[in-house]
């Protein structure tokens, strides 16, 4: 800025700012003379009065507004204030927080319909009578939650079956254990949920990866306490040599938490890596239900319906897509009944188009043993 114009240039002052989708992006300042030219740029190229821009100089008050505001609106926006003695500007950086269009479809209000797919899903060929179903993840991941959040939508209200923590510094599950799903109208379901230990970065911390590998393969019997120190060995009276199908697992669910996904440790990812890789080897099917995703993003957290419009969930996923080595159409984000008493028809859309596409995997893979 030239010496001879007053300090500061502007009594007031532009901000960084984020918006949602649709609405009007509005910078405003105050110069501290009136006698000013006042050029707006974006991203460094002018900006002019017209369509959705309009630009007001009121005296010693500036303002631009962007009406209705889109993807390509996003940017670095710069006020520059100039006349013969000198000139001066400033710069924020504009975010928007939505896509202009929504990335993934689903069928938000048919929660009844799907629920109905999934009650009434017979499972073909001449496998076992249910889908075994493992979820694993880091401590905190939601795991036990999820499998009463599954619950309570074929329940009808909220349920809690698998006891939870809301503690996060120590996996509350210390034992392998399964749970039933049963529909409040017809009864058990034909699948059913193995809950484990969770994972910690280190040795002798949360669940031992051998442990899991061993559930995989059905060595490893229910209510199993697990040692932090030392694996089920095959010389324990316990382990299971000659599992039946019934006793392996058929599709193995990652569960992240999305709001911490991105800090999570290398060595928890290593883990999760290692029995995904095995599980690859042992052709059983893998998907990541992504929770905590209200936590994660204040737009979904206003409105769930905007989980697929929002950059910061699509943008964590293909974070875990890439850590993990999951594709992303094998990652669902899912919202945890947590701390609803009542059941809410878009928590259930989500809950139950992850599940339909667990289930679907699972019986696929099952059915691939019969015909090789």
């Amino acid at each position: 800025m030239g010496s001879s114009i007053p300090k500061p240039a502007f009594e007031s002052h532009i901000c960084d700012n984020q918006l949602r989708r649709g609405e009007d992006l509005v910078l405003r300042c105050e110069a501290n003379t009136p006698e000013v030219e006042v050029i707006w740029e974006k991203d460094g190229r002018r900006l002019y009065k017209g369509d959705r821009i309009d630009i007001v100089k009121d005296g010693r008050d500036l303002k631009l507004t962007v009406s209705q505001a889109k993807e390509e609106d996003e940017g670095k926006y710069t006020i520059r204030l100039k006349n013969d003695k000198g000139s001066d500007a400033e710069s924020v950086t504009i975010s928007i927080l939505q896509y202009d269009q929504d990335w993934r479809e689903i069928n938000w209000g048919r929660s009844q319909a799907m629920r109905k797919s999934l009650r009434e899903y017979k499972l073909s060929g001449q496998g076992p009578k249910e889908l075994r179903i493992l979820l694993h993840g880091p401590v905190g991941s939601g795991k036990s939650s999820l499998i009463n959040s599954i619950n309570s939508v074929f329940q009808g209200k909220v349920k809690i079956g698998a006891l939870a923590s809301t503690q996060e510094s120590r996996s509350f599950t210390k034992v392998y254990e399964s749970y039933r799903i049963s529909d409040k109208d017809t009864g058990l379901l034909p699948f059913v949920f193995s809950d484990v230990m969770g994972f910690e970065q280190g040795d002798c911390h949360g669940v031992l990866v051998d442990d899991i590998i061993g559930i995989l393969g059905g060595h490893i019997p229910e209510k199993y306490e697990f040692n932090l120190e030392d694996p089920l060995s095959k010389e324990d009276p316990r382990y299971n040599s000659s599992p039946s199908l019934s006793e392996q697992v058929h599709c193995l669910i990652s569960v992240l938490p999305a709001d911490k996904a991105n800090l999570m440790a290398d060595g928890v990812y290593e883990k999760m890596r290692e029995v995904r890789e095995r599980a690859s080897a042992m052709g059983i099917p893998q998907v990541v239900f992504m929770t905590r995703i209200d936590v994660l993003c204040p737009l979904v957290k206003d409105n769930l319906q905007a989980i697929y419009s929002s950059k910061i969930i699509k943008k964590t996923m293909e974070s875990c897509s890439n850590r993990l080595g999951v594709p992303m159409n094998c990652i669902f984000p899912v919202k945890n009944y947590h701390e609803e008493i009542q059941l809410k028809t878009n928590m259930d859309s989500l809950i139950l188009h992850a599940l339909k596409s667990a289930v679907g995997f699972a019986d696929d893979y099952v059915n691939s043993l019969h015909r090789s």
